[in-house]
């Protein structure tokens, strides 16, 4: 389900970011992806927020989620918020909509809320991720 140069199995050592991105948008998925494994992270893609939910059910430990809200299948990029928010609170939610108005999300849910189509991201990402870990 996620590729053998992924770290981030239970009892890895921690190294890169790890990022778990769940977007249905193909392009915008592949791009993001690559942007980030350019500057050093480990990266997952999923296509949807079952799918991402699924994966975080096998021990497998992220740095983030970026999300996407809406997505096919029975949970939305919401839910998936919500799910990682009670289960995995030191996880960074980062929530991203073309269509949705952010202004209407709990501020609690995520660190960050961006709109789509977002380009170039990476470095944004990894500096809210490094700001908690030199803080810790």
């Amino acid at each position: 389900m996620f590729p053998a140069f992924f770290s981030g199995a239970a009892g890895a050592e921690k190294a890169a970011i790890r990022v778990l991105i769940a977007e249905d948008e193909f392009l915008l998925r592949l791009d993001t992806a690559e942007n980030m494994r350019r500057l050093g992270c480990e990266v997952v893609e999923v296509s949807s927020a079952d799918e991402a939910m699924e994966l975080l059910r096998y021990s497998v430990t992220f740095d983030l989620l970026l999300t996407d809200i809406d997505m096919p299948g029975q949970a939305d990029g919401l839910d998936l918020a919500r799910y990682v928010r009670s289960t995995y609170p030191e996880m960074k939610i980062v929530i991203m909509s073309g269509s949705r108005e952010l202004h209407s999300i709990d501020p609690h849910l995520c660190e960050l809320m961006l709109t789509k189509p977002i380009w170039n991201v990476g470095e944004t990402l990894i500096k809210l991720v490094e700001a908690d870990r030199n803080a810790s």
